[in-house]
């Protein structure tokens, strides 16, 4: 099967997540479970790991590589009801809150 993820970063993270869980889950399918358009409860406790677990550093990473946005993953923590004092829950909230931009037209508008 060919894996329609980019994203580096996220392979990152999928090692973290599936380690103590006995069901894996793979890159795609964590991905869209981050960005709501899979919402199946057996891949609660892996989205849990996600914000709970996962390095900041990767999280960020998974965002600067366009894998996912803030946006999505301050409405996943939500929906999956990923505990708000969680740290990374915390930061991932305030990134949400900040207007990042995008470096590729910041690029070009220099050249």
């Amino acid at each position: 099967m060919e894996h329609q993820v980019k994203s580096r970063a996220i392979w990152r993270a999928l090692t973290t997540v599936n380690a103590p869980l006995p069901v894996h889950i793979d890159t795609d399918t964590l991905l869209a479970c981050l960005s709501l358009s899979v919402t199946d409860a057996r891949w609660r406790p892996h989205v849990r790991a996600f914000f709970r677990e996962v390095a900041t550093e990767v999280i960020m990473d998974t965002v600067v590589e366009g894998a996912i946005t803030f946006d999505s993953l301050s409405k996943a923590i939500s929906f999956w009801n990923v505990d708000g004092d969680c740290e990374n829950a915390r930061w991932i909230r305030e990134m949400a809150a900040v207007p990042v931009a995008r470096t590729d037209a910041s690029d070009e508008e220099l050249h």
